[in-house]
């Protein structure tokens, strides 16, 4: 990011009594611009005119980033004198107040104007000290909330469904009314009504053709500290260890039972889960800035959990007892399918989720899936969903958690990648950025670049430009599992089937996230499964490819390769990032598509492929073996230990046989270098077995 310190637009009077505290009086009009930076190390006092004329001028419109450290006070009454812009989902303004600061004015924070044909409309208020009917006011200035039904009462669905805003109840697993006495909680999910013949949705259709909404309110700045536990109404427990089954009929607060609730059309596919509807939270952004996750080693995390192994352990140090995912529904998230396709990019509102995983060598934490998971924006809410692998220490499966969100997690990165001089940018596509991604001590240590090959695969399914569910993802390494998920059934449009060491595909386990061992895996079928498409549709797949982090997106892998396979057209695809399938569904369409890793059976007829085109290591009989490219006759072979000390060299090797690795005092943790006879250097991180 450009940090242009005190880099705005200003007419009229603004000056610092102090080299740290600043004054915005009357006349005054200050831009700070996008990619910029205004970071003042004391007060900022705003008294710009609050008469009732021109009190909703905007004066300060913050389309860039501004840092306060010290207090801040707003004389405007409606604080839209003070605007953070919104231009579209990448370009938007962020205040970020340090958490001791003391906080007496108001701001207007703009967001997208949500597609009305939803009813409800996902959102966080990040404001203190502030009632929601002012804030949901605030978009037009009038009085038009409605909040007549009070928290846990049933008011009837003919008040409860023309109510302005609800919130998520954690403890009780139920969307609250919002009455005109509520005041806003900054961390909690809200939903907007937007149901036909409500106020808010005729207020929304009265302001015609705009690009934004603003909301005005007390900016939080302060950490908030917040305590998830799921529960039924009354706060009870009863139901920890209980299947779906056992309490989807009992009814909540409002008179609406849970299965109707939240198992919408469910059927009876979870009734014998006892984790449906347990330990999966909604919370929302509590700040006026980018709130980054991604950091949940002990000690420093966000999230820390009470399990078998005691009070407060983070993720990271809770693996044994849970799995951890954090995801979010995208607000006008954006994905450009390949360009030789004619299509344009277009915006959605899938979700994204970024899945915890854990390195069994070297016993650290690393996250696969998606990045943007990880980085909430303003207004935008997130979930956290943990799979109680053993139960807590009175055996029930419900895990407490608690959250503290502070001037830790506060950040105006808008995206991970690294530019290489000492700043976050979100557009850092330079010749080092591979480089210097791969080396960022800070993204190792939050997770987010592993030290080992990994690589990802992310499938998209989209019809009519438009995508379809959650990604799916295929995630390999060498000390991953083959088909360890536990069985299940997804209804997500896209799947992947699960299978077992020797190929078979398991039709019973699907899953989003199919993790397999890189080199006890080549050339058996991982096949892709859908869910509820419409015969006769034309459907599509695109796809990412990642390595050894989720930020470093590659255009081909060089840790190895993947095939996709159609077995109607009988064609196999070398992938690359350009991939993409355009396909019509029909009944059979779950035993149509199929990856292979690094290799494609000699059954498919693959004549039209260099199947050796890519350099990997693969086990057999407790050996390690190399498989080369066939581009090449000879390459040299280096083997590094982690401190990178050369223990072992050989050269001018034949590349039409697989070379045995000689692995003889060799460390747990190595590294492999292949450069071949034409300069090509090829380097593989792995484990002696």
């Amino acid at each position: 990011m450009k940090k242009n310190l005190l880099a705005l637009f200003a007419l009229g009077a603004i000056y610092s009594a102090s080299a740290q505290d600043t004054y915005i009086k009357d006349a005054v009009i200050v831009k700070v611009n996008p990619n910029t930076l205004f970071y003042n190390g004391g007060n900022v006092s705003v008294a710009t005119d609050a008469s009732t004329t021109t009190a909703t001028t905007e004066k300060i419109i913050n389309q860039g980033n501004i840092q306060i450290q010290g207090g801040f006070s707003n004389a405007n009454t409606t604080g839209k004198n003070f605007v953070n812009k919104y231009t579209s989902s990448t370009s938007y303004g962020q205040l970020i107040i340090k958490d001791a600061a003391d906080v007496k004015g108001k701001v207007a924070i703009e967001r997208s104007v949500p597609d009305l044909t939803n009813d409800e409309y996902i959102i966080s208020l990040p404001y203190k000290n502030t009632l929601a009917k002012d804030v949901i006011n605030s978009m037009t200035g009038g009085n038009f909330f409605s909040g007549n039904c009070a928290i846990n009462v049933d008011c009837g669905s003919d008040k409860r469904y023309t109510q302005s805003l609800f919130v998520w109840d954690v403890e009780e697993t139920e969307y609250d009314a919002v009455d005109n006495n509520y005041t806003i909680a900054p961390e909690r999910r809200y939903l907007l009504n937007l149901r036909n013949g409500t106020n808010v949705k005729s207020t929304i259709n009265s302001l015609g053709a705009v690009s934004s909404l603003v909301f005005a309110g007390i900016p939080n700045n302060n950490q908030t500290n917040y305590t998830l536990k799921s529960g039924l109404k009354g706060k009870t427990s009863d139901f920890a260890n209980l299947a779906w089954k056992d309490w989807k009929n009992r009814i909540n607060n409002y008179a609406e039972s849970y299965d109707s609730y939240i198992g919408n059309q469910t059927g009876t596919k979870y009734d014998n889960d006892k984790l449906f509807g347990k330990n999966l939270h909604r919370l929302g952004n509590p700040f006026t800035s980018n709130l980054d996750l991604s950091n949940i080693n002990s000690g420093a995390s966000w999230i820390t959990f009470a399990t078998t192994a005691g009070s407060n352990q983070s993720p990271a140090n809770a693996w044994g007892a849970l799995r951890f995912r954090v995801f979010k529904v995208a607000n006008d998230y954006i994905i450009k399918w390949n360009s030789n396709s004619g299509n344009t990019s277009t915006g959605n509102t899938t979700a994204l989720s970024a899945y915890l995983m854990k390195d069994n060598t070297t016993s650290k934490y690393f996250w696969t899936g998606s990045p943007e998971a990880l980085l909430v924006k303003p207004y935008e809410s997130f979930y956290v969903d943990y799979n109680v692998i053993s139960p807590s220490g009175n055996g029930s499966l419900i895990i407490d958690a608690k959250v503290n969100l502070s001037d830790y997690q506060k950040t105006f990165i808008n995206g991970y990648t690294f530019s290489g001089t000492g700043t976050y940018s979100k557009s850092a596509n330079t010749a080092n950025v591979e480089s210097d991604i791969l080396h960022n001590e800070k993204l190792k240590e939050n997770g987010l670049v592993t030290d080992f090959d990994f690589t990802q695969l992310e499938l998209y399914l989209s019809k009519d430009n438009q995508l379809q569910g959650n990604a799916a993802y295929l995630l390999n390494a060498n000390f991953m599992t083959t088909g360890s998920s536990n069985p299940a059934k997804i209804t997500n449009p896209i799947f992947f089937y699960e299978e077992d060491k020797e190929g078979n595909v398991l039709l019973d386990s699907q899953t989003l996230t199919n993790q397999f061992n890189n080199e006890d895996y080549i050339g058996k079928p991982l096949r892709i499964g859908f869910y509820n498409l419409e015969n006769g549709k034309n459907y599509r797949l695109n796809l990412n490819l990642y390595e050894y982090s989720i930020l470093n997106k590659v255009k081909n892998l060089n840790v190895g390769k993947y095939y996709l396979y159609d077995n109607v057209t009988k064609k196999a695809i070398n992938v690359s990032e350009a991939t993409e399938l355009s396909f019509v569904a029909d009944d059979k369409i779950n035993e149509r598509f199929e990856f292979y890793w690094n290799e494609l059976p000699t059954t498919l007829g693959t004549s039209d492929l260099n199947r050796t085109d890519a350099t990997f290591l693969y086990t057999n009989n407790g050996s390690q073996y190399v498989r080369f490219e066939d581009k090449n006759t000879t390459a040299d072979i280096s083997i590094f230990d982690l401190t990178g000390r050369q223990i072992f060299y050989k050269t001018n090797i034949m590349t039409n046989i697989d070379y045995k690795l000689n692995l003889t005092n060799i460390p747990t943790m190595y590294v492999v270098k292949i450069t071949y006879k034409d300069g090509k250097v090829v380097t593989k991180k792995t484990i002696n077995k």
